[in-house]
């Protein structure tokens, strides 16, 4: 599970305003999602933290990785090296990514059920965008204990269909009355 640093985000929030100003929210979303499942790779993440590895070593290693860094995006890994911070890809890839979401004007969720509904989720995605004025992206997963109804989290709204939601309402408000 991705684990979200503050820091990133303040990263992030940098990269998305560098960004802004040369129109390369897509060239830095595809760079940092490469370089986070590198990194993520437990030899390459040894690499990467081994204070063995000098800066030129380090640059070099990105150079072959990829062919066309510019100096800004070098700039960026060294530093993030220089500070022991190259642990924090995952949460800096995650955060811009809802930078360049919201650049263009989309939303991202998560629709749970208690059976796979991957034939429904068009339909979802588009009643959700009318309402949201914003196109929304969704996944899903299957959960079996929500009994029967769907769970949608957009952000940090949550819109619960589910039985089993309902059920305990319902045993809530039960106990209520004897009380």
């Amino acid at each position: 599970m991705l684990i979200r640093d503050i820091a990133g985000r303040r990263y992030a929030l940098a990269l998305g305003e560098i960004s802004k100003e040369n129109n390369s929210f897509d060239q830095w979303a595809d760079l940092l999602n490469d370089i986070t499942l590198i990194y993520q790779d437990s030899k390459s993440e040894a690499l990467y933290t081994s204070n063995e590895l000098n800066d030129d070593q380090f640059v070099s290693i990105l150079k072959d990785i990829f062919n066309d860094l510019d100096d800004l995006s070098i700039n960026f890994f060294r530093l993030l090296k220089k500070k022991n911070r190259l642990n924090l890809l995952p949460s800096i890839a995650s955060y811009f990514q809802e930078i360049v979401d919201d650049n263009a004007g989309i939303v991202r969720g998560e629709v749970t059920a208690a059976v796979s509904i991957e034939k429904d989720l068009s339909d979802m995605e588009s009643s959700l965008s009318k309402k949201l004025n914003k196109k929304v992206i969704l996944s899903s997963t299957i959960d079996e204990n929500i009994i029967g109804g769907i769970k949608i989290r957009i952000g940090d709204r949550l819109f619960d269909g589910t039985v089993k939601s309902k059920l305990n309402k319902l045993k809530e408000d039960l106990l209520n009355v004897q009380n």
